[in-house]
């Protein structure tokens, strides 16, 4: 579980949570959405302890780990998919094998035999976001935070990600920001920002 217990947050005068107390449960995925500005991002941020907020505390048991896919996630362009992903999860303390790589390129519908040896600066913006997902499902973590995961993905690569998504939440928290509907549409409860 994740607790805000008495958050509060401002930016300058713009205040965007005052007091804020939820406790956010594994077992659903609760999409956080709200007009642009209206603190989606920050929302997550402050769940992953990413950033600290002004007044009270976001707590989660210390034994877990977190991974997200958001827009200012970096990637290695000078490196290929699967050193990308071998990197990644080596800064976790985790070795992918040849094997564990190819299948979480399947995963996201990232063909390893073709494009596993080119680096990341050819790949296009969806397929970027599919290696991001891919670096994500690549270090199992406890915690998904997940900022407009489908953004530039077509088809078969949202409903991908919508699989994995619904495959992982029995045991994980994944918190999605989204103002998009078939992001929306996946969600078992929805937090409404400002709140």
């Amino acid at each position: 579980m994740i607790v805000f217990d008495d958050v509060s947050l401002s930016f300058g005068r713009h205040e965007l949570f005052k007091n804020l107390s939820l406790n956010l449960h594994s077992g659903k995925v609760i999409g956080i959405t709200g007009a642009n500005g209206s603190g989606k991002s920050t929302f997550l941020k402050l769940a992953g302890k990413i950033i600290r907020p002004d007044s009270g505390a976001v707590n989660f048991p210390t034994d877990k780990k977190l991974a997200a896919v958001a827009p200012e996630m970096k990637i290695y362009d000078n490196l290929t998919a699967e050193e990308n992903l071998f990197f990644f999860a080596k800064l976790r303390g985790q070795t992918l094998t040849a094997e564990k790589i190819f299948e979480l390129g399947e995963r996201v519908g990232l063909d390893m035999k073709t494009f596993g040896n080119v680096r990341a600066e050819n790949f296009s913006t969806g397929m970027r976001q599919r290696l991001k997902f891919a670096i994500l499902l690549s270090v199992d973590a406890d915690i998904w935070l997940l900022d407009e995961p489908t953004a530039n993905l077509d088809d078969d690569g949202r409903e991908k990600f919508f699989s994995e998504i619904q495959a992982a939440k029995s045991d994980k928290i994944i918190l999605l920001a989204t103002n998009d509907k078939a992001e929306e549409n996946i969600c078992d409860e929805i937090i409404q920002l400002p709140l």
